[in-house]
């Protein structure tokens, strides 16, 4: 764990510009395969100013490591829509640091009460995350959601 809080200190968060956009949709497509985000819509969340923000090493090669993508989808809430970390460096707190400094830019910028996502049913890991973070798990699941037909449940977090 020593070596994982020691790496932290050689990330950084940042907002996703459209230089970022190759590397965005390669690891959204290695990630997600057939359930990833085309690269249009990828360009087009860019474009919008969405709380779009990428979790990358401070070396010469500046390596995205993660990235968690947010869209404000009613007058008080946002929506989760895309939380990611390359699979190399998933299990590390890389997640963990993400979405707990994202949680935090969302309480002191915004009038923000809450935050929804989806995740799939058999994404145990990812579920444990949320709920790390007090997301509450529905216990009703939407079945379909996503294109290749897995189900998923939502889950939201009142600030």
């Amino acid at each position: 764990m020593k070596s994982s809080k020691m790496s932290m200190n050689l990330i950084r968060i940042k907002n996703v510009n459209m230089r970022d956009l190759n590397k965005i949709f390669f690891l959204e497509k290695e990630v997600f395969k057939q359930n990833a985000f085309p690269k249009e819509l990828i360009k087009r969340l860019i474009h919008r100013g969405t709380l779009f923000l990428k979790l990358e090493f401070r070396n010469f090669r500046k390596r995205i490591i993660g990235f968690i993508i947010i869209i404000k989808d009613d007058e008080d809430r946002f929506n989760l829509i895309n939380f990611l970390i390359d699979p190399e460096f998933q299990g590390k707190g890389y997640g963990s640091y993400l979405l707990g400094e994202t949680i935090m830019r969302i309480k002191n910028s915004s009038n923000i009460k809450k935050i929804v996502l989806n995740v799939q049913v058999n994404n145990l890991i990812a579920i444990k995350l949320y709920q790390k973070f007090n997301f509450q798990l529905s216990p009703y699941k939407i079945n379909n959601y996503y294109p290749t037909g897995e189900d998923a449940y939502s889950m939201e977090l009142n600030l």
